[in-house]
């Protein structure tokens, strides 16, 4: 099959001179090294308008007669370590060299010559000196001849190594220079690592730790993060991106399935980032200078992880069978209150008042005077959290957001009781066998009885301890601000997270 040559100003195609001489064609060498070396030679550099390829060829005609040997099947082929030397941009010695043929024929009329002088030396060394004509000295034609030739030789071989020396210390000064400027930038990494705000860099001390995520201690933080596995490289999660932008921050061929850069921060640093994000409200501006990328690049991290670490700890069941319960229960519960399977009430957190007058109304709050997100919340005897609702409109009554929460859905047993704040008037909805433990309400009579106000109290001591599980909560201060309305989406997810959390922290109930 037809084929051409890739040598800059060759424009040789098939497989014969116009004499009829054979051509043959060599593909690239696939020893990078050697590849290198015949893209040097021909001139020419991979790029966008040429790539080495199968098809791509050198042809004979720019290699020396010594470079190709005969193969046993009768092919020409290269000798080991050949690179292409012969092109019309060669520069050749000053001294004006003879034609080829001119130069072969001259050559072995003299070498015939010499061979005949020298047979007949004898008959010549017989005769008298007067008889034997003056000849020329062909021996000495022959020598300048070969000789012009070595020196012609020479000089064009010298050429190429001086150029080559020249190319190699090019190249070793690039190569110092390189070296310097890694030093550099490696000496510049060291400083800006020293003061980057990362993972690695807090955890030297446990109280880092309880400031920074809420966690106790930084085993406690890897133990939680080991639970959400993200994988080494984040590849276990699948990063959230808005749907109007295309260059988002993805992964390492986003971790293995979609393309772009390989991801600014580790999967522990992300995990980090938001719990600083979740326990100190850091503002995500702030968080984006302290952890040295864009506030962008920050608010898709934390909705990512938001709804990872949601889905990863509703898998965990924190609704207690009766048997822990009773195992669990203080000392204070076991007199009158051992058959308590849970212990509820309801809190409210301020969110950004938005410009519809009908979800205004809804979201207002006259106990708050502010437009707020109402949730209710479980706690079992032992002091854990147990139950957690979504959040709904600040308007919501506290019976409503039990009935509409799914918290009577949850298996109770028989001779249960709920405790709880006056507000929650739900018995008529409880299921069957569960009762409901209130302080007593204040009758006609302008005064309570007596008895009335022991169990008031009674109820308080234990009651309260629902209340200083709510504030564990909102010791995430990410709760200390208004919610703005862009958050709504990952507020449920931000909420459960939080409460979540609240149970890897001490127990708020010495035991």
């Amino acid at each position: 099959m037809p084929t051409h040559c890739c040598v800059p100003e060759c424009t040789k195609k098939g497989y014969r001179e116009d004499d009829g001489t054979k051509v043959s064609y060599f593909k690239f060498p696939t020893d990078n090294a050697m590849k290198k070396k015949w893209l040097h030679a021909i001139r020419r550099d991979e790029g966008k308008h040429f790539k080495v390829t199968e098809n791509t060829k050198i042809c004979s005609r720019h290699f020396r007669d010594g470079d190709i040997k005969k193969s046993l099947a009768g092919k020409n082929e290269l000798r080991e370590g050949v690179v292409p030397s012969v092109f019309p941009w060669i520069r050749t010695s000053p001294r004006k060299r003879k034609k080829p043929a001119e130069r072969n024929f001259e050559l072995t009329a003299s070498k015939s010559a010499s061979r005949k002088l020298s047979s007949s030396a004898v008959f010549v060394e017989e005769l008298p000196s007067e008889v034997v004509p003056d000849l020329p000295d062909c021996s000495l034609k022959v020598e300048e001849e070969t000789q012009t030739d070595f020196t012609e030789q020479e000089a064009y071989l010298r050429e190429i190594i001086d150029n080559n020396k020249k190319i190699i210390h090019k190249l070793e000064q690039e190569i110092e220079e390189l070296k310097r400027q890694l030093q550099d930038a490696q000496r510049q990494n060291d400083v800006l690592n020293r003061r980057l705000f990362n993972f690695e860099n807090c955890k030297s001390k446990d109280s880092n730790a309880a400031f920074y995520t809420g966690f106790q201690s930084w085993d406690t933080l890897m133990a939680v993060f080991e639970y959400l596995d993200p994988g080494e490289r984040g590849e276990n999660i699948s990063y959230w991106r808005s749907t109007t932008d295309n260059n988002t921050d993805y992964g390492e061929d986003d971790l293995l399935t979609k393309k772009g850069r390989a991801r600014s921060l580790r999967p522990i640093d992300e995990f980090f980032m938001v719990m600083c994000r979740l326990r100190q409200g850091f503002p995500e501006d702030h968080l984006a200078q302290l952890f040295n990328v864009s506030a962008s690049t920050v608010s898709r991290i934390i909705i990512t992880w938001v709804n990872f670490m949601f889905f990863k700890f509703g898998q965990i069941n924190i609704w207690p069978s009766r048997k822990v319960i009773d195992t669990t229960m203080p000392e204070s519960f076991k007199g009158k209150y051992k058959s308590t399977r849970v212990i509820i009430d309801c809190t409210e957190v301020r969110c950004q008042m938005p410009s519809s007058l009908q979800l205004n109304g809804e979201l207002f709050s006259s106990y708050k005077n502010h437009t707020t997100l109402k949730g209710l919340v479980g706690i079992s005897p032992g002091g854990a959290v147990t139950f957690i609702s979504q959040l709904y409109t600040g308007s919501i009554s506290d019976r409503e957001i039990v009935r509409r929460s799914g918290f009577l859905d949850l298996p109770f047993d028989d001779k249960d009781s709920i405790m709880a704040d006056k507000g929650f008037t739900i018995q008529d909805l409880l299921p069957l066998g569960v009762s409901l433990n209130l302080p007593p309400f204040l009758g006609a009579s302008s005064q309570m009885a007596a008895e009335d106000v022991v169990k008031t109290k009674e109820i308080a001591s234990l009651r309260i301890h629902v209340e200083r599980a709510i504030n564990k909560i909102k010791n995430f201060h990410i709760w200390d601000r208004v919610v703005p309305l862009h958050q709504m989406g990952i507020v449920n997810q931000m909420w459960a997270v939080c409460a979540f959390c609240c149970n890897v922290q001490p127990n708020i109930i010495s035991m």
